[in-house]
């Protein structure tokens, strides 16, 4: 399958880099459209996809991984190496013991905190069969008691449905003073669009931080540019989760 695959687009976009450049330019312009037909509401704010119902959001959900399964096995190593070089270069995380991924798929982000000698979880809608590192849950109703992880992860604020609902669960599970590091994509006016199983999406970057601090008690400690993994061009932003009056950290 994976061969003839392969066979299509060489002979749809030919070979070496101008035909990656080629194939780049045709899945933008497809996004492009798929974005700008009825399927999204864009608004004054966030644009969501039009789903009739949450049950349909968690269906088409959980069906990526069978599409991309194979893409990520491919990849695996570079993109462990990719995310222990983020959090590495994350300072906020040090001291941290405990990090709970939001949407981590087979988790391969899990397995670079072990690596780093932090104690480490993952949930997905769809963790694929005897998926040691990921646990079965919904980010917007999460299983786990309330303070009790030090930094929540996640690089799937556009695969978000409610981001009220997740942002006061992320608050919920973290402790006082616990971090949400949250890898972001730029927005749809500055040059991205959501593709097949995006939900959420917003005009610029700086829209969405203020939905998110404005969802819950978040405030921005740090940003830095983490360049291009890929096609996709990542901005690393971490939360600090404020406490309230008479909570101890």
């Amino acid at each position: 399958m994976l061969k003839l695959k392969r066979l299509k687009n060489i002979l749809v976009y030919g070979l070496g880099p101008a035909a990656r450049e080629r194939k780049r330019a045709a899945k933008a312009k497809a996004r492009d459209a798929r974005f700008d037909s009825g399927l999204w509401d864009k608004g004054d704010g966030l644009a969501r996809r039009n789903y009739q119902s949450y049950d349909e959001y968690i269906e088409h959900q959980a069906s990526k991984l069978d599409r991309v399964k194979h893409r990520l096995d491919e990849t695996y190593e570079d993109d462990l190496a990719e995310f222990e070089r983020r959090f590495r270069l994350c300072e906020e995380l040090e001291g941290r013991r405990s990090v709970l991924c939001l949407g981590a798929r087979i988790g391969t982000e899990v397995r670079a905190l072990h690596r780093l000698g932090i104690f480490a979880i993952g949930i997905d809608l769809n963790p694929g069969a005897e998926n040691e590192l990921v646990l079965r849950g919904d980010f917007h109703a999460l299983q786990f008691p309330d303070g009790s992880v030090d930094a929540v992860y996640s690089n799937c604020f556009d695969h978000v449905y409610d981001l009220e609902r997740f942002m006061a669960e992320v608050e919920r599970v973290l402790r006082p003073g616990g971090i949400l590091i949250a890898d972001l994509l730029p927005g749809f006016e500055e040059g991205w669009t959501p593709g097949n199983y995006e939900a959420a999406h917003w005009p610029r970057l700086d829209v969405l931080l203020e939905a998110m601090t404005t969802a819950a008690r978040f405030r921005v400690v740090a940003r830095r540019e983490m360049g291009q993994h890929r096609r996709d061009p990542w901005t690393q932003v971490v939360f600090e989760r404020l406490a309230e009056e008479g909570e101890s950290r």
